[in-house]
């Protein structure tokens, strides 16, 4: 073996090995219980010295892959001009220190999503996701089942398990979305079919032990999704029937929350207030109105001497600590512009996704994993969040998506003469293996 092909091999080995350990970090499993809290997630010194060698890989691995950088930017420009926007926000935030320090964050984390899309294949990518929730299914199984006072809550919501995280809820949506990514990974990656029916009974299991509502209906939300994939295989006819099942019951549901929104809230356990969210959103919005197009600077608003704050918390009379929106807590952060690039960005990732479905699988997941983004960013702060897995995540779908388009784009297809246009008269099943590399 030559010297090249050494240095190859161990290159091979080394870089996949480093994605691991940081998407385990960025999971925030494990670590923010033992160095951070619920009221300062960051943590102290220690922390946050310990994402520099991270911050420096990502900036490493995104220049050396310059050219993909290019592209991503030149299709995704919401993204990336929101990711630029959470960072000069310093300059009009009402603690700018920590908009600055918070700004950076999101910036390279931003990055290691861009990184991760260009350096990996859908297969591989979505591999090495199925390897960390599998770890991390493990590591929340022992804490809750051979450690319940660290795994199981007892002060409040008793004897829901919230495993390696700070509550129920993370717990349970972090595996909401990792059921669906498993079964996607059972259904598509033959080659490893038992261990990735192992993970989705784990995930399954750890979203019911949570006790979450939201959770299980993400849960079944995924499930769904796979199971109509697989239906709407069978041909064109059951595909249009389907799509017009899905879009009446879309309508039904839509007339019945605006009627009578209190039925679909009991079928979920839960209030018209969303336990109490929507009390905490209408004083929100009336600070949004103070500062309507630019925000009060990213990550500086839930501060303990931030005024607005506790204002919040006054009126509330709850220590409030963040939106529990994903929305609302960029509109809190960048003003209607961050808003407003967080929705286009979104919007243009899921057109590209569905409207791809039909000649690639993995767009299947990609849309799952949009419909799941934005379900949890109902009630949770998830979205345009630093150093957090879920944001990685979707930047590197979106980052993906992106690079497919550019793909898409230089494709040249030659016009066929109209005498050797044939049309079938089979109905073209959608592809079950196709496209999964």
């Amino acid at each position: 073996m030559t010297g090249r092909q050494s240095a190859k091999l161990a290159k091979g080995s080394i870089e996949p090995a480093l994605i691991l350990i940081a998407l385990l970090l960025f999971s925030e499993a494990l670590l923010g219980r033992l160095f951070a809290s619920e009221q300062n997630p960051e943590g102290g010194v220690f922390l946050r010295f310990l994402w520099l060698p991270i911050y420096a890989y990502a900036a490493i691995a995104v220049s050396v892959r310059w050219r993909s950088f290019l592209t991503i930017c030149s299709k995704s420009p919401a993204l990336v001009i929101l990711s630029l926007l959470a960072f000069v926000s310093a300059a009009w935030s009402i603690d700018p220190s920590t908009s600055f320090r918070r700004g950076i964050a999101i910036l390279f984390t931003t990055f290691f999503g861009f990184y991760l899309a260009s350096a990996l294949s859908w297969k591989d990518l979505l591999r090495l996701l199925g390897v960390v929730w599998l770890i991390l299914a493990l590591g929340n199984l022992i804490a809750g089942g051979l450690v319940p006072s660290f795994g199981v809550m007892y002060e409040i919501h008793v004897g829901a398990w919230r495993g390696l995280w700070f509550e129920k809820n993370a717990m349970g949506g972090n595996f909401a979305r990792a059921s669906f990514l498993f079964g996607f990974l059972v259904m598509m990656d033959t080659e490893r079919r038992k261990m990735w029916a192992f993970g989705l009974l784990a995930s399954i299991m750890l979203v019911l032990l949570s006790t979450s509502k939201t959770s299980l209906l993400g849960l079944c939300l995924g499930m769904a999704l796979l199971m109509l994939f697989l239906w709407m295989k069978q041909g064109r006819v059951i595909s249009a029937v389907t799509v017009w099942f899905i879009v009446t019951a879309i309508a039904s549901v839509a007339f019945i929350f605006f009627v009578q929104p209190e039925i679909l809230v009991q079928i979920l356990g839960r209030d018209l207030t969303l336990t109490g969210r929507t009390d905490i959103w209408e004083v929100l919005f009336g600070l949004i109105e103070d500062r309507p197009m630019l925000g009060y600077g990213y990550g500086a608003f839930w501060g303990e001497e931030s005024v607005p704050a506790n204002a919040v918390r006054r009126a509330t009379e709850w220590p409030v600590p963040t939106a529990h929106n994903g929305l609302i807590e960029v509109l809190l952060a960048l003003g209607w512009l961050g808003g407003g690039l967080l929705l286009v960005d979104y919007l243009i990732n899921l057109c590209r996704a569905v409207f791809t479905l039909n000649s690639r699988t993995t767009s299947l997941f990609a849309v799952g994993s949009l419909l799941l983004f934005a379900l949890f960013s109902i009630s949770e702060s998830i979205a345009l969040q630093q150093n957090s897995l879920i944001w990685v995540s979707y930047v590197t779908i979106a980052s993906k998506l992106a690079l497919e388009a550019s793909q898409r784009s230089r494709v040249v297809k030659p016009t066929a003469p109209r005498s050797r246009i044939r049309t079938q008269s089979k109905e073209t099943p959608l592809p079950l293996r196709g496209r999964f590399r």
